[in-house]
């Protein structure tokens, strides 16, 4: 038995070079009409409404948590009002914070209505209605497109 190569020709093995590929990220055509100066007063609401739901969510899921059956439920809402305060942070902030529009939220706000909330579930289909027009599209990709603050945080020296 002998090995198809020799030992002195272990070193030269190169593999197969692949050139390197950026990974794949969501490029946005901006529409010529955003400018970048302010936040449209959509976004805004956006927020306000995520705000709005993170308190009647959380109102609601501990009702649900004082009755025995409803604990499932309870946790569902509490869920929705701790992702909907988390996301209306970002673009409420000044300046407001690169944020991709959250889909996500809004599906389970609309899903929300299985433990009564029905001011959430308006606030999740005005969310996907408002997140598909043009001018809301387009601040998303602006602001994404920017680059981000630099932190305050400063490190303590040692």
């Amino acid at each position: 038995m002998s090995d198809p190569q020799r030992p002195e020709d272990y070193s030269r093995y190169q593999p197969p070079q692949s050139p390197y590929q950026q990974p794949y990220q969501i490029q946005y055509q901006g529409t010529p009409g955003y400018t970048g100066t302010t936040m449209p007063g959509t976004v805004q609401a956006i927020g306000i409404m995520a705000i709005v739901d993170a308190v009647l969510s959380g109102l609601s899921g501990l009702v649900w948590m004082i009755t025995i059956c409803g604990i499932p439920l309870g946790i569902y809402s509490i869920a929705v009002a701790i992702v909907a305060g988390m996301y209306a942070y970002k673009p409420l902030r000044n300046p407001p914070q690169p944020v991709q529009p959250n889909r996500t939220l809004a599906i389970m706000q609309i899903v929300n209505i299985v433990t009564g909330n029905v001011i959430s579930m308006v606030f999740g289909i005005l969310s996907l209605v408002f997140y598909n027009q043009p001018d809301i599209q387009a601040y998303f990709a602006y602001r994404n497109s920017q680059p981000s603050p630099p932190h305050q945080y400063q490190p303590p020296s040692f």
